[in-house]
């Protein structure tokens, strides 16, 4: 691709306003999961240990109450998409965030995390961050080009401090956004500001993300990639059911546009069954998972594959009912779920290799982003399975084409 002339001075103009949504993206970022955490532990401990109400009961009953805000707040501010995958295929085609909507929807996600939902807090922080830069482009009166670069320059910054990685954040809002691009004129911009919001991020919190999930020692083997290929397809199944089922309750949820509150109260409901039964599908699954890895033994096959299942059913029910927050998380918790139980069936498949293939397969199938997949799954895992994870991430793709988070055709409620 032919890049535009570059003048100097704008261009440089346009890094430095990168760096700026870079550190205000971290911080907003660590502003939000500061929330979430400390609104959990006042709910799930302090709320809990006072009540002194059983343990089902007491997850009921938050559940169903926060199914009742998120059912308000999505009233008072309006029904609009927190998919992810939505989000960026508008910004795709337009080259902007709707910034109006952005403090909506993370008011509503910040009740729908700390209720329990299984849910991320990705999807309304690419909204926020990514809506920062529409917005500042928007004050300075910048065209049109250089508009979509500082969205993606806010949104690059807040994936990057999420998983503290500025190339990791900068490949995924690329191939999610799924638009022709002017290599300098995105790229740089966007590497800049995941690199000050890694920075900031890290000078907030301290903690570097690393591998969250640690198997027995791995040694890789040819054999493991034949392997990859089965392993992949579990991940891409998963990934499959999860989006038709989203796409099922969606539309059966359609009746209730009129009804917002009564739709938020009966995913709070949902939660609150299924946490109360199993209390390991609620939350976003980000620490779940690791308890699942340390006692999938003693949890077994047919139960890992039920809280998969689950998992995927209730994230599904949560968006589909006006819940706020993003599905990477949740959905590679299930995809764990699965390797874990094929690996009890198969002695001979390594957990690790399995866990990385059905990962990286669930991912890439929900994401449609076969780089960024790849890279944030090695990054979880022991990085001998890394030519697992690129096998498993190629079978998935092929598999999974026709299946997407994205409707054909927006509904009326949708941006």
């Amino acid at each position: 691709m032919n890049e535009p002339t570059i003048e100097t001075r704008a261009y440089v103009k346009l890094l430095l306003l990168a760096a700026l949504l870079g550190a205000a993206s971290a911080a907003v970022l660590f502003i939000f999961m500061l929330l979430v955490d400390t609104g959990s532990a006042a709910v799930w401990q302090t709320a809990a240990a006072a009540t002194g109400l059983p343990a089902p009961l007491f997850t009921f009953l938050v559940c169903a109450f926060g199914g009742l805000l998120v059912g308000i707040a999505v009233k008072v501010f309006g029904d609009h998409s927190g998919i992810f995958a939505e989000l960026m295929v508008e910004f795709g085609r337009t080259g902007r965030f709707d910034y109006r909507h952005a403090p909506g929807i993370v008011v509503t996600a910040l009740i729908s995390l700390v209720s329990g939902g299984s849910l991320g807090p990705e999807a309304p922080m690419a909204d926020a961050c990514g809506g920062m830069g529409t917005w500042l482009a928007d004050r300075l009166k910048l065209d049109p080009r250089q508009s979509r670069v500082l969205g993606f320059a806010g949104l690059s910054g807040m994936l990057a401090a999420f998983i503290t990685s500025p190339f990791a954040g900068a490949v995924l809002a690329l191939e999610s956004a799924k638009a022709a691009i002017a290599y300098v004129w995105t790229i740089f911009p966007s590497l800049v500001a995941s690199a000050v919001a890694t920075t900031v991020f890290l000078g907030l919190t301290n903690e570097l993300f690393g591998a969250l999930y640690t198997f027995p020692t791995y040694q890789a083997r040819v054999t493991d990639l034949l392997l990859a290929v089965p392993l992949g397809l579990v991940g891409a199944l998963a990934g499959v059911v999860f989006m038709l089922t989203f796409q099922w309750l969606r539309k059966l949820m359609a009746p209730l546009q009129r009804h917002l509150i009564l739709r938020g109260l009966i995913g709070g409901v949902g939660l609150g069954l299924a946490g109360a039964w199993m209390p390991l599908v609620l939350f976003s699954g980000e620490q779940q998972t690791q308890t699942l890895i340390e006692s999938a033994a003693s949890i077994g096959v047919l139960p890992l594959i039920g809280l998969a299942l689950v998992k995927l059913l209730v994230t599904s029910l949560l968006l589909a009912t006006g819940w706020k927050g993003g599905y990477i998380f949740p959905t590679m918790f299930a995809s764990v779920a699965l390797g874990l139980a094929t690996s009890l069936i198969f002695p001979a498949i390594s957990p690790a290799v399995a866990v990385a293939a059905t990962m990286g397969g669930v991912m890439v199938a929900t994401l449609k982003a076969p780089l960024f997949s790849a890279l944030f799954v090695a990054v979880l895992v022991q990085r001998e399975t890394a030519p697992v994870i690129a096998i498993a991430v190629i079978v998935s793709v092929l598999a999974t084409t026709k299946f997407s988070m994205t409707p054909a055709t927006s509904p009326a409620t949708e941006k």
